[in-house]
């Protein structure tokens, strides 16, 4: 499948583009920590990134129907460099617990979208009667990226919380170059 489907093959790097882009995830927790908000919060962060989610859902399905599943992807994606660049400005400013469940309503939000977004964009490119086999391959092929916050605690340790998240953000940006390709390999009506 990764020799005779380009498609597939682009999305698989796709997918390990967007576990860099996750890769951050743990760490909003340290920024918050970071910035004296405190382990009583963290409920309060949790319940916003669920409301985010929730919230989304709707947004998410629209864009799917009505614009396709590429142009939900193209949406994820910008929305992914949504949180890093929050957690920024937020580290910066010294932002308090508000400014944080911001911050954890928008990866609420994005989170739905990855899932939404990568799952109907599998069942578009994967063939009826390859379906099981596509699903199965993606998954045992970009399974691996979800270590990547491993990579990011080694970038935490050496270096600083903040390059964490600038990955995060160049990763995102990456992701759509990968877009723009498959884009161009879409049949006519799939954008």
């Amino acid at each position: 499948i990764l020799k005779s489907d380009s498609r597939f093959r682009l999305f698989v790097g796709f997918q390990w583009l967007g576990g860099a882009t996750l890769m951050a995830l743990p760490f909003y927790f340290v920024a918050a920590s970071q910035n004296d908000v405190a382990a009583a919060d963290v409920g309060v962060l949790l319940g916003a990134q669920t409301i985010g989610a929730l919230i989304s859902n709707p947004f998410w399905a629209w864009i799917g129907d009505k614009k396709g599943k590429l142009s939900l992807l193209q949406t994820v994606v910008i929305v992914r460099t949504v949180p890093p660049l929050l957690v920024l400005v937020f580290l910066a400013a010294n932002a308090g617990p508000f400014a944080f469940a911001v911050l954890f309503f928008a990866v609420g939000a994005m989170m739905n979208g990855v899932t939404i977004g990568y799952l109907g964009y599998l069942m578009e490119i994967s063939p009826d009667d390859r379906r099981p086999a596509y699903s199965a391959y993606f998954n045992a092929m970009a399974s691996p990226a979800a270590l990547l916050p491993l990579f990011g605690a080694g970038l935490v340790s050496f270096v600083s919380i903040q390059v964490v998240f600038v990955a995060a953000i160049l990763a995102a940006l990456l992701q759509l170059v990968l877009l723009l390709r498959i884009s161009r390999l879409a049949p006519k009506g799939t954008r």
